[in-house]
């Protein structure tokens, strides 16, 4: 009551009215869910729907990855649907499922949905991961592919070398400041390959802002986290995205406060470098980057330094660059907490990996590249970084998409407009393809093990087994696919092999000298990271600190 009276005339008018409206459109989305298409075969199995409001107190807020792969059991079935705030939602929880739908009709199945959350109240347009179909997206994908095509590894790698060679000496120097030295180089990489930049030593305001930028997305874009999310509905539309247009005191609308605090974010995090970067291109100080090659190379460059206005090009190659700037600013950052926390987890995979390294590698020199491309030459190393993306792979409902026209699979109707999750993290401990002991971190599962002639055991990678490798299934689906998948991989392994080669990675002591083993929980949003945990990381020996040492007096 107190509320109401603080309302004026017109606020309670408009109140009333959004009210009416929301009560109106579900009736309507109900009446259409029960009487409409004419399609006779049923929808997917999923959790009973209630009148009027369908799915939506089902809906899990986190671990939706979790949830999901458990109705997936009671359900018997790898395809559900869930009807949430007017949308359909298509859950895939098997792989056979998803190369069905996602791969093999891509030409359907490639779209996105509209997040009204994120692209209309946040302000979140040009981004590559979101984009629907069409023109843009072939033009801007076209332009990411020229650039992290493999045979293009060479010129990325240069960055990573140089951010590797800072943060391992970081790490001999201040280890108990580990989280803030695996920022500080996935954002020195990043930051590097896509604007030439070279960050500050520490607090960088490039890395910082690509960090907050990151938070935003990883809270605005979870499917169905807010009301005015949803897919499309009978009139190709976001059947309750007229709720963006609720004013921020209406009883729960406080995403409107959220959208507001968010807005704009991106822009004000991709613009400045790209703008350095183009300022320095005038000048003739650029250094060599994605973003300096691409604007060296476009038609319609706008040679005014004191103009903020962009060309259509110029604003299709930021947009390019910041996608590269966000998606890699936690998904890398994630991957590596979690082998860390794997290693102390599970020590005895750390000391093998470790044994192989000395074998192959000595003493005298540090993991490299050529090491790491032929996955045999390393092949315990390798079965870490395999089951490292499989255990707790990065992004566990990848990101979603959208089908363009009604479908059917297996016997079931596939609404046009659904949004379609790929539950990749159910996938990936699917047990009817990684065993019984699929929940668990086993690096063995990828190998087959023989004995040299002194008895001494030998590891060889299981052709068999890498039939189900995760690293396709990790990086999206179909028309999809992370298009900088080559260098996210590239970065991490060879990160994985210098941290083996180079550190023991142990849990904490207490007081009396114990172990305490870390717990291993995990917390979710678009991306699946490990919860805080310490970490005691130490050179294995004098001569393993100096060939750190020397990787940046070599440089």
């Amino acid at each position: 009551m107190a509320l109401l009276s603080a309302l004026t005339p017109d606020e309670m008018m408009i109140g009333i009215f959004v009210t009416l409206a929301f009560t109106s459109v579900l009736f309507l989305w109900y009446h259409h869910t029960s009487y409409g298409s004419g399609i006779k075969l049923p929808l997917p199995p999923g959790p009973r729907k209630l009148p009027i409001l369908g799915n939506a107190l089902d809906m899990p807020a986190t671990d939706q990855h979790i949830i999901f792969s458990q109705w997936a059991e009671q359900y018997d079935s790898d395809i559900l649907h869930l009807k949430v705030a007017g949308g359909d939602y298509i859950i895939l929880n098997s792989y056979e499922a998803v190369i069905d739908l996602l791969d093999k009709r891509s030409a359907i199945y490639s779209s996105r949905p509209h997040f009204t959350m994120l692209q209309d109240l946040v302000g979140w347009e040009g981004d590559l991961l979101f984009m629907s179909s069409g023109k843009v997206l072939n033009a801007h994908r076209k332009l990411f592919h020229q650039e992290f095509h493999p045979t293009n590894s060479a010129i990325h790698r240069i960055h990573e070398k140089r951010a590797l060679g800072v943060f391992l000496n970081s790490l001999l120097d201040t280890p108990e400041e580990w989280v803030s030295h695996i920022k500080q180089m996935i954002g020195a990489i990043i930051i590097g390959v896509a604007y030439g930049v070279q960050v500050q030593p520490k607090d960088d305001p490039n890395i910082t802002a690509a960090s907050k930028m990151y938070s935003v997305l990883n809270a605005a874009s979870v499917p169905g986290a807010f009301l005015v999310f949803s897919a499309s509905d009978i009139f190709d539309q976001d059947i309750l995205s007229f709720l963006k247009y609720v004013p921020a005191w209406f009883p729960g609308a406080s995403f409107k406060q959220k959208a507001k605090a968010w807005y704009g974010i991106r822009n004000a995090t991709i613009r400045p470098p790209f703008m350095q970067v183009k300022q320095a291109l005038i000048d003739g100080t650029a250094n060599d980057s994605f973003t300096s090659r691409c604007l060296a190379n476009a038609e319609h460059f706008n040679l005014d330094s004191d103009s903020d206005c962009l060309s259509e090009e110029e604003e299709m190659i930021m947009q390019t660059a910041g996608t590269l700037y966000e998606g890699g600013a936690d998904t890398g950052k994630t991957a590596l907490r979690t082998f860390l926390l794997a290693m102390m987890c599970f020590p005895d995979a750390q000391h093998a990996a470790q044994e192989e390294l000395d074998h192959v590698i000595g003493q005298k020199r540090l993991p490299d590249y050529q090491d790491m491309d032929d996955p045999a030459t390393l092949p315990y190393v390798r079965a870490i970084i395999l089951e490292c993306l499989r255990w707790q792979t990065v992004v566990p409902l990848a990101v979603p998409h959208l089908v363009d026209t009604e479908d059917t699979y297996k016997g079931y109707y596939i609404p046009r407009g659904s949004t379609i999750l790929p539950n990749v993290w159910g996938i990936l401990r699917d047990k009817r393809r990684y065993g019984p002991t699929a929940s668990t971190f086993d690096p063995k599962r990828w190998l087959l093990q023989t004995f040299d002639d002194k008895g001494k055991v030998q590891w060889e990678l299981d052709s068999d087994m890498m039939e189900h490798d995760p690293i396709p299934i990790s990086f999206g689906f179909g028309r999809r696919v992370c298009p900088g998948q080559h260098m996210a991989l590239s970065t991490f392994q060879i990160n994985v092999a210098s941290l083996l080669h180079c550190f023991n990675i142990d849990p904490p002591v207490d007081e009396n000298g114990n172990h305490i083993i870390p717990e291993i929980k995990y917390v979710s949003g678009i991306t699946n990271g490990p919860a805080p945990f310490d970490c005691c990381i130490k050179p294995r020996s004098d001569e393993h600190a100096a060939l750190v040492q020397h990787m940046l007096m070599d440089e």
